[in-house]
């Protein structure tokens, strides 16, 4: 029996092979966790549904409707949401001097507009308390050029985690955040082939590798599990092997 057994997870962002929604996804039903996987594209959230005993939920972050949705299918299903993940992200890197407001928007709705509302209605479906996580990032941590769009963005809902630890107290729901450093994804796959681009992070990391999947699905277990970290609230846990420390790499 794992130690989430009986427990229902929530996990935003979870399509794709290479996907740290999917990897969580994979950990939290690992633990005996019924999770409901959920993302803009049906096909590949049926899959991992299928795979790991779980359920999916089509959901577009960047319509409250469907927020609301999703955790109502999830409580309705299983009683009441004990976890919910937000991973949901869009990769944005221009410039500030070539930016346009068509440019900065979509990252905006997903990245902030998005995860504030499901931080709403993730509260909501958790009257018994529970634990909300969001993936941020090391670029929301030390400032590197292209990132002020997704650096700003995620920055932005690092701090509004301190505010909702504080406004949903009284509710025993805890929120807390990961800034993860540079992971190889489906959607960052393009920068790990780009030659120079890992060999210079190794350069500012102390640990002397990069940050895994395995590595951000072991933190939201961690974050997840009221056993584990009940008294963590409205933390920002750094997960980039001591790179916060330094600087992000000059391209």
């Amino acid at each position: 029996m794992g130690t989430l057994t009986g427990k229902t997870a929530v996990v935003l962002g979870a399509s794709g092979e290479q996907n740290i929604g999917t990897a969580i996804a994979r950990g939290l039903a690992s633990e005996g966790a019924r999770v409901v996987v959920s993302a803009r594209r049906e096909e590949p959230l049926r899959t991992l549904a299928e795979d790991i005993g779980g359920l999916a939920v089509a959901c577009d972050v960047t319509d409250e409707a469907q927020i609301e949705n999703l955790f109502e299918t999830a409580a309705q299903a299983s009683g009441k949401v004990d976890i919910a993940v937000f991973s949901a992200g869009v990769l944005a890197a221009a410039p500030i001097a070539e930016l346009t407001a068509e440019m900065v928007r979509p990252t905006l709705e997903v990245s902030f507009i998005g995860a504030l509302l499901f931080f709403k209605h993730a509260a909501a479906a958790m009257p018994e308390g529970g634990s909300i996580i969001t993936i941020s990032s090391l670029t929301a941590r030390i400032p590197g050029p292209t990132m002020g769009v997704y650096a700003g963005a995620r920055a932005g809902i690092d701090y509004a985690i301190k505010v909702a630890a504080v406004e949903y107290a009284g509710q025993k729901v805890r929120f807390n955040s990961i800034a993860a450093g540079l992971v190889e994804t489906d959607m960052t796959g393009e920068l790990f082939a780009m030659p120079g681009i890992v060999e210079k992070h190794l350069e500012e990391t102390p640990a002397g590798r990069m940050c895994t999947l395995d590595d951000v699905a072991e933190a939201a277990l961690f974050l997840a599990d009221e056993g584990r970290s009940g008294y963590i609230n409205g933390h920002l846990l750094d997960l980039a092997g001591g790179q916060q420390m330094g600087h992000l790499p000059r391209f």
